[in-house]
């Protein structure tokens, strides 16, 4: 809540990679995760260069943290705690919240509530927990492995913001894939990750 508009503003105010840009909590089979989004035009910019930027972002955002002061902070945890406190505004929002435990099967009914008794961490754990765990990337995961057709085999094209990619199939019998490993079943390489165990969120 307290990135959601210094996100847009520096991502897309100032640098104006892209309409659609948020942060987001995530929770993928019990296992908690946070992202930035950022929807841009592939003729534009690369990935690459918009990586970097929301980078750069969560670098100045981490330090906007360690500046906030505690009065700050409690005006946020109460915001939150207000928003969370709000009544349904039809019989449409109680359905959708309690069809998604039954869906999730996690059937806890009374989430908000624990919600709110939970905003009491204080904002030292907020802005260490930010320090710690905003550059854990997924693709390192991937760092030796590549799926077959995601090769270019021509120069990538450029823009006035630098190299953007594109993706042209190559056969196997490739000499760019010659040093890679190929995946051709993606159910046998991904049950070789290591993954967190999962969890259901019950209380």
């Amino acid at each position: 809540m307290h990135m959601e508009e210094p996100c847009f503003d520096f991502l897309r105010t100032k640098e104006t990679l892209g309409y659609q840009v948020y942060p987001t909590c995530r929770n993928t089979s019990g296992v908690l995760g946070f992202s930035v989004t950022v929807e841009t035009q592939a003729t534009k910019f690369s990935t690459e260069f918009v990586e970097a930027k929301i980078e750069e972002f969560l670098v100045s955002f981490g330090e906007c943290l360690s500046g906030l002061s505690e009065e700050a902070f409690k005006t946020q945890v109460t915001a939150l705690i207000k928003l969370k406190e709000c009544e349904d505004a039809h019989l449409g929002e109680e359905v959708d919240r309690n069809w998604f435990e039954v869906v999730t099967q996690q059937y806890v009914f009374k989430r908000l509530n624990k919600e709110v008794r939970g905003t009491s961490i204080p904002r030292s754990v907020m802005t260490s927990y930010h320090t710690s765990h905003h550059r854990r990337v997924w693709k390192d995961h991937l760092s030796n492995h590549q799926l077959i057709g995601l090769f270019p085999d021509s120069p990538p094209s450029s823009s006035a913001y630098g190299e953007v990619s594109e993706l042209n199939f190559l056969p196997a019998s490739s000499p760019a894939l010659q040093d890679v490993t190929l995946i051709s079943d993606i159910r046998a390489f991904t049950s070789s990750l290591p993954l967190h165990p999962y969890h259901k969120i019950l209380s």
